[in-house]
């Protein structure tokens, strides 16, 4: 009769204590403390669930903050200067940029801290505004006037700006932020234009997609000096949005050309299919301080205007007992 040793190679281990769900997944085990019940632990599936929509449909807009404290500010069409918060459940107006535009670099912690910069309107624009949760404020311009999805990650004190679209066509030229000026730090390996959203802090961050001017799947890691190469993408895309970390983030939508509901995790290393949007769509925006197992996305066009919202969960882990005599 086979055994579970025979099978696996491995014998069930006896624990003085169960593990968490998460570390057991896929393990067997007795516990000492009731030797007769064998244990084992499942993943369910990560998954998108529907949010509140916001009041004003668009895409290309900014985003910042998490599932439970974002803020979407700019878009088109036609181009806006309208901001919305979003508490978890519904979006409610707040004041106005003080520049109308779409295409712009954005970061920030929650729906009372975030950076707008760069962007159209229609000219490509150095414009850098900063909101406190009640207003908007104009701050030190870029270096670099730039759109079509700059790279943006981080916080109104440490972003990152990357990539875009300048007067001059595309760059690969990178600016930190430290919530008084930007300062042109170590360009991108590659030149390219309407990235994903970036993913990470303005020392750790992720570079994702875009056009160069075919769309690609590379991918790039900076470190707070220089920027490599890593792992592309499963499924090359421009203009997709992100969440997470640089060793624990998620990338959903965006065209291939056509829009696309797909979505990738990346552990630090490499990219895996998870769950897909229930709406395929590009141009969109996201919750970019979220963490990778409870992010958000709104807004995009796949054939007009969107004010959809979804929510990403992580998948949820059981630990089960089956009792043995």
């Amino acid at each position: 009769m086979a055994t579970y040793k025979g099978i696996k190679g491995v014998k069930v281990v006896t624990k003085a204590s169960d593990p968490t769900a998460s570390e057991a997944a896929g393990t067997v085990w007795y516990n000492s403390t009731s030797p007769t019940a064998l244990k084992y632990a499942i993943e369910g599936a990560g998954a998108w669930a529907a949010g509140g929509n916001l009041n004003t449909g668009r895409y290309a807009p900014g985003g910042a903050g998490t599932q439970t404290s974002s803020l979407c500010y700019g878009g088109q069409p036609p181009l806006t200067d309208k901001t919305e918060s979003y508490n978890g459940s519904a979006w409610t107006e707040v004041n106005n940029l003080n520049t109308a535009r779409a295409y712009v670099g954005s970061a920030g912690a929650s729906n009372t801290s975030a950076l707008c910069f760069g962007g159209y309107l229609p000219a490509i624009t150095d414009i850098t505004e900063e909101w406190d949760g009640t207003s908007w404020t104009e701050k030190a311009d870029l270096n670099t006037a730039r759109k079509s999805g700059p790279g943006g990650v981080g916080s109104v004190t440490a972003a990152l700006c990357f990539a875009g679209d300048s007067p001059s066509g595309r760059t690969q030229n990178t600016e930190t932020w430290n919530g008084t000026s930007w300062t042109e730090v170590n360009n991108m390996t590659t030149t390219r234009q309407e990235l994903c959203r970036g993913i990470g802090t303005n020392t750790a961050a992720l570079a994702i997609g875009g056009s160069e001017p075919g769309i690609v799947g590379k991918v790039e890691t900076w470190d707070g000096t220089s920027w490599t190469a890593a792992n592309p993408l499963n499924t090359a895309r421009q203009l997709g949005a992100g969440f997470g970390i640089q060793t624990a983030g998620l990338v959903a939508g965006g065209e291939v050309p056509a829009a696309t509901n797909a979505t990738e995790t990346f552990d630090g290393t490499s990219w895996t299919a998870v769950a897909n949007m229930a709406t395929a769509r590009g141009f969109l925006a996201s919750g970019q301080a979220s963490p990778q197992s409870t992010g958000i996305i709104f807004a995009g066009y796949p054939s007009s205007v969107m004010d959809p919202t979804e929510e990403w969960n992580d998948p949820v882990y059981t630990i089960k007992t089956v009792t043995v005599s």
